[in-house]
C-alpha cells in the first residue's frame, strides 16, 4: 500500500467500524426508524438488464410535503446527506418474466444485473420506452416491519432510437453554482425540488432530443452527474416538475470509504460512466451536454478523442462571465479540430439550433426555444421591477 493512501485507509476503516458500531447500538436501544426503500431508474442494453435502488431508515424528508422555509430545507438537507443505511436488507424483485432476491451493501445499496439470453422472449424489452419491475422489501436483520412494495422503472431503448443524450445536472439544466462551494451550499441546501426551476426552454430542447425524428420518448436521456444518491430523489421530482425527460442516473455514493473521501474524483466518475455508457449502446451516437464550470470540456474532449465517430455533437452552457478558461478553450478546439460540431451559449440556445441543423430535433425547435427564452427573461424584468416598485 502507498504511503499516501494509508491515512485514507486508516480513516476509512474507522468510519466504517464506527458505523458498523452506532447501527448495532441502535438496534439493541430499539432506536432505529422505519426502513424505506429507494428505486433508482435502471436501463436496458443488448446484453443485460440493470436497476438498483438503496434501503435507509426513513427520515421523513423523501417525498417530504414541499415547504417555503429555508430552514425547513436546510435541515431536511442536513437529514438527506446524514443517512442511516440498513445493510443486508432483503429485496425482492419480479419483472421481465424472471424473479429474484438480493441483499443490500454495507451502503445500504442493491443491485441486480440480468443477462438478456435469460429473459424469455415473450417478456423481452420492446418499443416502449419504459419497462416495470415489481419489488418488494422482505426484511432486514434488527429490523422488524411490515413488506414494503415498491417498484423500479427501467429504460428500455428502440431499435428506432438514433441517438443518445448524456447530461450533467448542475449548471446545466438547473442553476446550482457548482464552480462556486458556498453559493452552491445556499442554492441546494435551502431549496427544494419544488422551490428550484429549470433554465427556459430547457423542457423544449430536451424533448426534443428525445423525439428526435420519430416521436415520443425514441431516443434515451441519461443524466451523469458528480452529485451524491442522496439527491435522487430531488432531481427525480424536479425532471418530473419540468416537464423534463426521464432518464437513468449515474450519481456518486457520498461517505468516507477506505478508497475515497466523501464522493471521490469528479473526472473519473463521469469518465467511467460515459465509457459505460458508449459501450452499453455501440450502434448509437451520442450528444454530450454540460457546462463550462467545472471539467465538463475537458471530458467530452477525452471522450471524443477515445471514441472518433461516436460523439455527434457536444454542447456547454457557458456558466463563465469572466470568460472562459484556458484548459475549457483548449478542450474545445481540440472537440473542433476532431469534426464534432460544439457550441458554448448562456442559454443552450446555440446547441438548439446546432442541433435542429444536424436533423436531431424537430425543425422549429431552435425557434420555440428562444420564444422560451425571451418570456423567461420578460418575466424575471417584471418580477424585479415589481419587487423595486414596492419599496
Amino acid at each position: 500500500m502507498s504511503r499516501d493512501r494509508l491515512p485514507l485507509h486508516v480513516v476509512g476503516t474507522l468510519v466504517q467500524h464506527w458505523g458498523t458500531l452506532r447501527t448495532r447500538a441502535k438496534i439493541a436501544l430499539g432506536l432505529t426508524s422505519a426502513p424505506i426503500l429507494l428505486p433508482y431508474r435502471g436501463l436496458a442494453t443488448d446484453d443485460l438488464v440493470r436497476f438498483s435502488g438503496r434501503v435507509i431508515e426513513d427520515e421523513k424528508v423523501v417525498h417530504a410535503r414541499p415547504t417555503r422555509s429555508p430552514w425547513r430545507n436546510l435541515w431536511r438537507s442536513f437529514r438527506r446527506y446524514e443517512t442511516d443505511e440498513i445493510r443486508k436488507a432483503a429485496v425482492s424483485w419480479r419483472g421481465f418474466g424472471l424473479s429474484g432476491r438480493t441483499l443490500t451493501t454495507r451502503e445500504g445499496f442493491f443491485s441486480v444485473e440480468i443477462p438478456r439470453g435469460d429473459i424469455p422472449a415473450a417478456h423481452a424489452p420492446g418499443d416502449a420506452p419504459w419497462a416495470e419491475i415489481a419489488l418488494r422489501l422482505e426484511g432486514a436483520p434488527g429490523y422488524r416491519f411490515a413488506p414494503i412494495d415498491g417498484h423500479a422503472l427501467v429504460r428500455c431503448v428502440s431499435p428506432k432510437a438514433g441517438i443518445a443524450v448524456i447530461s450533467d445536472i448542475d449548471d446545466t439544466i438547473v442553476e446550482t453554482s457548482a464552480q462556486h462551494f458556498f453559493r452552491h451550499l445556499r442554492t441546494v441546501a435551502l431549496n427544494s425540488a419544488e422551490g428550484r426551476v429549470a433554465f427556459p426552454g430547457i423542457a423544449t430542447f430536451y424533448r426534443a432530443l428525445a423525439a428526435g425524428r420519430v416521436g415520443g420518448e425514441t431516443n434515451p436521456v441519461f443524466y451523469v452527474s458528480s452529485s451524491p444518491w442522496n439527491l435522487h430523489e430531488l432531481f427525480t421530482e424536479f425532471l418530473d416538475r419540468q416537464g423534463i425527460p426521464a432518464g437513468p442516473m449515474m450519481l456518486k455514493d457520498f461517505g468516507i470509504t477506505p478508497t475515497q473521501w466523501l464522493t471521490g474524483g469528479h473526472r473519473g466518475h463521469k469518465l467511467g460512466a460515459i465509457e459505460a455508457l458508449l459501450a452499453a449502446y455501440p450502434r448509437l451516437g451520442f450528444v454530450l451536454i454540460g457546462d463550462t464550470g467545472q471539467s465538463d470540456a475537458e471530458i467530452y474532449a477525452e471522450t471524443v478523442r477515445r471514441h472518433p465517430g461516436r460523439i455527434v455533437s457536444v454542447h456547454l452552457r457557458d456558466v463563465s462571465p469572466k470568460g472562459l478558461k484556458s484548459a475549457v478553450a483548449s478542450a474545445l478546439d481540440a472537440i473542433r479540430g476532431a469534426g464534432v460540431t460544439v457550441t458554448t451559449s448562456p442559454t443552450l440556445e446555440g446547441a438548439a439550433e446546432a442541433c435542429e441543423r444536424l436533423g436531431l430535433v424537430a425543425p422549429g425547435t431552435h425557434r420555440a426555444m428562444l420564444a422560451e427564452i425571451e418570456a423567461g427573461v420578460s418575466a424575471a424584468t417584471a418580477s424585479r421591477e415589481s419587487v423595486s416598485g414596492s419599496h
